[in-house]
């Protein structure tokens, strides 16, 4: 009975470990106006959001201002939610025509209320229960992202697969960057592919890291990568399949290795997510290309 009750206990706490809101996406966009400008958030498990409220800290401040209650979602189950700046022209719903409205609240203007949250590639957001403890945030508590590895201006954010909540502890490790100026230009707005295309929102696995475990001691080096040679070793050892996608999606190397190693002489410069197949079993990494 002991034992039972042990494990019971045991759960009970990871099931409501689970029940916890993520940021998972982050755009700053460049249609008229520097829209859309967006967050993503993922409920992992369900969720009560009106237990939770948006902050944000913009440009140089180093306070935590213009709380923006989260309550207008309600209970939301393994599944996105996101919060937009109000616009002019319509740009998130124009850009995201798949997205549901139900998932969409659109903040109001300066003049009105709730205030927009300020997403201009350089500030920082995070969520605050109702104790105004931080669950998760993006960006460095107090500075400037500007000239940061993690500036998102005219581009975007995704956080990797089965990462967060981060409470406070922004890790960078745990996001994928866009790169400032890579939507510059770009979106239906303009005459180009609608931004649905190119920002990898939606795309968040809370799970993925159930299938990484599977390849065990699974190792990717040099990371970051400075010569023309990836080693991907497991203990299984065995024919693995390599496919290499950069930060818009884009599949650029498709390989079956046999001894482990990947020529990537082709890359140049940037953050790519390498997806490693083996016997079966699936893991993702992402790598840095210097």
């Amino acid at each position: 009975m002991k034992k039972l009750y042990t494990l019971t206990l045991l759960m009970a706490a990871s099931f409501s470990f689970a029940q916890t809101p993520i940021i998972t996406g982050i755009l700053d966009g460049d249609c008229p106006g520097g829209h859309p400008k967006a967050i993503e958030i993922y409920a992992n498990g369900t969720v009560d959001f009106s237990n939770y409220s948006l902050e944000n800290q913009a440009n140089a401040n180093t306070t935590w201002g213009n709380t923006l209650s989260l309550s207008t979602f309600g209970t939301v189950t393994d599944d996105f939610i996101y919060v937009v700046n109000a616009d002019t022209n319509d740009a998130f719903s124009s850009e995201f025509a798949d997205i549901p409205s139900s998932k969409i609240f659109v903040t109001g203007t300066e003049q009105e209320d709730p205030k927009p949250l300020s997403v201009n590639g350089d500030d920082r957001l995070r969520i605050v229960d109702a104790a105004m403890t931080v669950i998760d945030q993006f960006g460095e508590d107090g500075v400037d992202g500007t000239d940061t590895d993690w500036e998102y201006k005219d581009s975007w954010a995704r956080r990797m697969d089965n990462t967060g909540p981060d409470g406070a502890a922004f890790n960078t490790n745990n996001w994928t960057f866009g790169g400032v100026g890579t939507l510059d230009g770009l979106g239906a707005c303009q005459g180009g592919d609608a931004f649905s295309t190119i920002v990898p929102f939606g795309d968040y696995n809370a799970t993925a890291n159930v299938e990484q475990n599977k390849l065990e001691s699974l190792k990717m080096y040099p990371n970051p990568l400075t010569g023309n040679i990836l080693n991907i070793t497991s203990n299984a050892n065995t024919t693995k399949t390599i496919a290499i996608y950069d930060v818009l999606g884009k599949q650029v190397i498709n390989t079956v290795t046999e001894n482990g190693m990947v020529n990537v002489s082709d890359l140049t410069a940037g953050v790519y997510i390498v997806k490693i197949t083996e016997q079966g079993k699936t893991a993702t990494r992402k790598l840095v290309v210097r």
